[in-house]
């Protein structure tokens, strides 16, 4: 709570915080706990904590995806199939994707990256890793390469796409790299 000076001895030394935790997870961290004019009560556990449960998850949902899909042969390529015939889960996840879309790029055009931090940040590890991968995990399981197991991966593939390329203004290295695993790994 106290402002940070060398006087006092509890200034931190930005190149070891950055070599140490990275730049994206530093970056987050800042950006999502308050907004750039706001005053940062600044915690290297919190840069922790965000590399655990923000990039962590997204780390292990990607995982997650890779795995199977390389397990079952699923390329990208594949016939698309249209959203109004997925299952009702892919719908669900879909429309809170979109909602999110819309939410990020109104705070990113109002100069508001916190909210648009924090969207992403629940979107990925509550919606997509909590509640979608978690309820879809049997179709991934299932032994039959069908039209329902080809929907959930094009479902998941997509949320992730996409989350990659909003999430790029506040951690472009990490999203970089998680953008072209996703294109080029299929």
């Amino acid at each position: 709570g106290q402002k940070m000076t060398t006087r006092l001895g509890n200034a931190i030394d930005p190149f070891e915080t950055l070599s140490k935790y990275g730049p994206d997870a530093t970056r987050w961290y800042m950006i999502t706990n308050a907004q750039p004019w706001d005053n940062l009560k600044f915690d290297l556990n919190g840069i922790t904590e965000v590399q655990r449960k923000f990039f962590g998850t997204l780390y292990n949902t990607y995982g997650f995806l890779a795995l199977y899909a390389n397990v079952d042969g699923f390329k990208g390529d594949e016939k698309k199939i249209p959203i109004n015939v997925r299952p009702e889960i892919d719908r669900w996840i879909i429309s809170k994707l979109n909602s999110l879309i819309a939410e990020v790029d109104t705070s990113y055009e109002n100069y508001e990256p916190t909210k648009a931090g924090r969207a992403i940040q629940l979107f990925v590890i509550d919606e997509l890793s909590n509640w979608y991968v978690r309820l879809c995990r049997r179709r991934f399981w299932k032994g039959d390469y069908t039209d329902d197991k080809i929907a959930a991966y094009q479902t998941l593939h997509e949320c992730l796409l996409a989350v990659s390329i909003l999430a790029s203004p506040i951690a472009p290295f990490y999203c970089d790299k998680l953008y072209r695993d996703l294109t080029f790994l299929f």
